[in-house]
């Protein structure tokens, strides 16, 4: 018999949110496979099977729970039936951990059954569901069980195909309204919710905050991209995105107006002379933002793969809390979600955040002319305890200066 303890995350972080089992008590589970959900006031992260075996869950999903507990444990007196087990079984037959009798269960392939959760599995069985209308949320398109409640929730007039999503997208899937018959719901606010609410009270209780606008002629970073795209693509093996531009760009202005790099501790004014930027990325269960590590080093080509494997990571919940700590400049993309125009808040210790948001052709005057072009609204909130207008102002200015005139940043194609 071997325990399943909650790990250990960071000195500052002694409990947590039990938020979800992957496997129903009873099941059998291989050894590193996924088998719960992990919650706390600073990351979201999938804790493995220590052994394989047979699964005994003693603490039930969405229950408090501190680092150490013990919430379970694998009988590995069963380990031998994992390796034995057939992957799928007969569409007449139920599995041993399937309940028997109910509403005739719908066949599934075996590619089907490989996409659901044991939980959603049960459902879809339950009430004869077609897998193919159901979105799924987790990993690699998963299918979890509140996809499943969601799905019976609002069932679509017709079926639907899911709409293609983009690998560089940086928004979290959201939640569909119930029913109207539905008046109410309630749900717990978890830790790490909880804590980005505190955060951000925090921020607007301890900073002097201000937020200074500029806007940005795209044209020739969108030429460029379309002209480089495919061979930066066939070189590097990764998109050429929007970020690494304004990644590149932000470090030549932090390079530029030093003091945006700092921040205050106590009575002293600190300034950092390396270079790591936070990427705000939106989750399914909040806000979290990972940092790409000294990226003035970085080429064009690892800061897009740098920041999509994080982002990937934050949805799949398999970021560390290393990842999470050290960066005082972010960026925040609202354009993704259409976004026109927003003040950020800066995500502290850090003391300065830019804001980028969604591309619109404007009509703008350029050599006393009227042309259209692509524009897009640039906002940089900062601590004013620290960064002076003056400083804030030449900031975000070079910031535009380096995205209108993008051939200044190496591409490396």
């Amino acid at each position: 018999m071997v325990e399943i303890k909650i790990p250990g995350v960071g000195e500052s972080v002694t409990e947590g949110f039990l938020a979800e089992w992957s496997k129903d008590d009873g099941g059998l589970v291989a050894l590193d496979e996924p088998i719960l959900v992990l919650e706390t006031d600073k990351i979201t992260m999938t804790v493995n099977s220590p052994a394989a075996g047979r699964l005994k869950i003693q603490v039930t999903a969405g229950e408090a729970v501190e680092v150490g507990q013990v919430v379970g444990s694998i009988n590995t007196e069963a380990a031998d039936d994992v390796v034995a087990r057939p992957e799928t079984a007969s569409a007449e037959t139920p599995s041993a951990d399937e309940p028997t009798g109910g509403a005739p269960s719908p066949t599934l392939t075996s590619g089907q059954e490989a996409l659901l959760s044991p939980a959603a599995l049960r459902l879809v069985r339950e009430h004869s569901l077609s897998v193919e209308q159901i979105q799924g949320s987790g990993r690699d398109g998963r299918i979890l069980k509140e996809d499943v409640l969601r799905f019976l929730a609002n069932p679509p007039a017709e079926q639907t195909p899911p709409a293609a999503t983009s690998p560089n997208e940086s928004e979290a899937p959201i939640s569909e309204a119930p029913s109207s018959s539905v008046r109410q719901t309630r749900a717990l606010m978890s830790p790490l919710r909880k804590r980005l609410a505190q955060r951000l009270v925090e921020v607007q209780q301890n900073a002097a905050l201000l937020t200074t606008f500029n806007e940005a002629d795209l044209s020739r970073v969108m030429a460029v991209r379309a002209k480089l795209k495919p061979v930066f693509k066939e070189r590097h093996g990764v998109d050429l995105g929007f970020m690494s531009f304004f990644v590149k760009a932000a470090v030549d202005a932090l390079k530029t107006v030093p003091q945006v790099n700092g921040f205050i501790d106590d009575d002293e004014m600190v300034t950092n002379h390396y270079y790591d930027i936070g990427i705000a990325v939106s989750t399914e269960k909040g806000l979290v933002v990972p940092v790409v590590r000294d990226a003035d080093k970085l080429s064009m080509a690892e800061i897009e793969a740098k920041v999509a494997d994080l982002a990937l990571r934050a949805r799949e919940r398999r970021l560390d809390l290393d990842d999470l700590t050290g960066a005082i400049f972010s960026i925040s993309n609202g354009g993704v979600f259409g976004s026109l125009l927003s003040t950020p808040i800066i995500n502290p210790p850090g003391s300065a955040i830019l804001g980028m948001h969604t591309i619109k052709k404007r009509p703008v005057v350029v050599d006393d002319e009227i042309v259209i072009r692509p524009m897009m609204y640039l906002a940089v909130s900062y601590d004013h305890r620290l960064i002076d207008g003056r400083e804030a102002v030449t900031f975000l200015n070079r910031i535009v200066e380096c995205i209108e005139d993008p051939e200044r940043m190496l591409l490396e194609v």
